[in-house]
């Protein structure tokens, strides 16, 4: 393990439990997290700037907020126009900026769309030789002051509880970002 993955293993496990809590009231990380979230919540003038960038940057596509903060990330997605004619699959490119510490990344998911849209690929590598992950990643560092997450840093395992990710099923990115990347609205 890396210093770097070490010095991030050093704080997640301030948000993420090491053991399973078999009562249902949250423990102490949990408490730790929502604290954080208020805190976060209110200082999002950064985020919002990089959504109005996004907004700029992207005019054909639809850029959406999609933080939910069950996760430990702010969430933003780039889908691509769905015009009549098109290829019914698509890549949704989506940015997660950590509330942890100051790291993102940039991953995509690629869908079916037709009577109802289907999860095809979900690929966590970010997408940096392609639009809109190249643009992504790059307004994403300088909007938010923030540095992308390695990929071989992002999948090292954890021994904490990430949501239903049990431990070293869970790894930095789940912990750092979303347990759940498949699910976007």
């Amino acid at each position: 393990m890396s210093l770097y993955a070490g010095t991030l293993l050093g704080i997640v496990q301030d948000y993420w439990p090491s053991r399973d809590h078999e009562r249902q009231e949250p423990g102490p990380e949990a408490h730790r997290l929502r604290s954080l979230w208020n805190l976060k919540l209110q200082e999002r003038q950064s985020w919002d700037a990089l959504l109005d960038q996004m907004e700029q940057a992207f005019p054909e596509e639809t850029v959406a907020d999609i933080t939910a903060t069950l996760d430990a990330c702010f969430r933003c997605a780039v889908y691509p126009e769905h015009a009549p004619g098109t290829p019914a699959s698509k890549w949704v490119t989506v940015g997660c900026a950590s509330i942890l510490a100051p790291v993102f990344t940039v991953f995509r998911l690629q869908f079916e769309y037709g009577t109802e849209r289907i999860l095809r690929q979900l690929d966590l590598e970010p997408p940096l030789t392609t639009e809109p992950g190249r643009t992504l990643s790059k307004l994403m560092e300088s909007k938010l002051g923030a540095r992308l997450l390695p990929s071989a840093i992002a999948s090292v395992p954890v021994p904490l509880y990430v949501h239903r990710k049990v431990p070293f099923e869970a790894t930095l990115f789940h912990a750092l970002f979303t347990s759940t990347p498949e699910r976007i609205p």
